[in-house]
């Protein structure tokens, strides 16, 4: 459908693989993130009748949390662990260890042989993939102080650890959190997007990677905005979480609305602010705009109440 950023091919075909009348529903793109504080997490139940992806640590794994696409939770330049081989670890100019600047654990050396192979052991068990965070610029700038090395060196070799990684097993492919710099690699990509950065660079990502998307928004109106404009650009394969962290894994009410509008029959249209995207059974209209603008002549046909959109809000709209 479009050039993408992706997993290994095996992992491609574990992703790809359900069935067209699954794919249809646009439920089927949810994810969630329960690597975030678990013990906020719904019941495995729940999990597994109402999210086809999700990401967890080994603990919630033999806790029974598994669906449809499960992916194990590891850091990519992180770790607690203070006794690996001084190598392993990245240092300042003086020579001392660089350390995580909000949680405090040590900055791991993406170059490092051994810790690479470290990486590799953390995701055995992957049922599908294997998510690593700390990764790209964001793993770089949270630093108590920088390592004595560029952004650009750092770049490159996350993105060599990414690939390592990716090649080290047949069995699952994986997600690099924030891992931009690449296209055509054979890795997923998660991103914060929606919240952090602008619509259209949460558009471009999506439109150039594979990715499990998080919109941290948790109030109704922007959750629903997220999600609106997550749908408006998502391609095959492209997840989406939405809520903040303490909210992992929250069924929101516009969820039960938004998956009665069928396969996506089109691409996304832009006019100005408004973005719409039509849908078997429906559309939805997108306002990233900062004033309320009205649906438009095919929309407002289909609306069965105000025939606008509020500045940076989003509308499921059904026939």
């Amino acid at each position: 459908m479009r050039s993408r950023l992706l997993i290994a091919i095996a992992a491609i075909s574990v992703f790809a693989a359900a069935p067209a009348a699954a794919q249809a529903n646009v439920l089927d793109r949810l994810y969630a993130p329960l690597h975030v504080h678990p013990k906020v997490a719904p019941s495995p139940r729940f999990i597994r009748s109402h999210f086809p992806t999700i990401t967890v640590q080994k603990a919630q794994l033999r806790k029974g949390y598994h669906s449809a696409h499960t992916g194990l939770y590891t850091k990519g330049t992180r770790s607690r662990i203070g006794t690996y081989p001084e190598s392993w670890y990245m240092h300042t100019a003086g020579g001392a260890r660089v350390r995580d600047r909000a949680r405090g654990f040590y900055v791991m050396n993406p170059a490092s042989a051994g810790w690479r192979k470290q990486v590799v052991k953390n995701c055995k068990g992957s049922p599908s993939f294997c998510f690593l965070d700390a990764m790209g610029s964001d793993g770089y700038d949270r630093t108590n102080v920088h390592p004595n090395v560029s952004l650009s060196w750092w770049t490159q070799q996350t993105l060599g650890l990414a690939n390592y990684v990716s090649n080290a097993s047949r069995n699952w492919g994986i997600a690099a959190n924030n891992l931009l710099a690449a296209r055509g690699a054979k890795y997923m990509v998660a991103y914060e997007m929606f919240a952090r950065v602008s619509a259209s660079r949460s558009l471009d990502v999506l439109r150039h990677t594979r990715c499990l998307c998080f919109a941290k928004l948790g109030t109704e109106t922007g959750a629903r905005y997220g999600f609106t404009l997550f749908l408006s650009g998502y391609g095959r394969g492209d997840r989406i979480s939405v809520g903040t962290d303490q909210q992992a894994g929250k069924w929101w009410d516009f969820f039960n609305r938004a998956g009665r509008l069928g396969r996506a029959t089109a691409k996304m249209r832009v006019n100005g602010t408004i973005i719409t995207r039509t849908f078997k059974h429906g559309m939805v209209v997108v306002n990233t705009g900062s004033s309320t603008r009205a649906l438009g002549r095919v929309a407002s046909r289909l609306s069965s109440g105000s025939d606008t959109v509020k500045a940076h809000s989003g509308r499921i709209l059904l026939r």
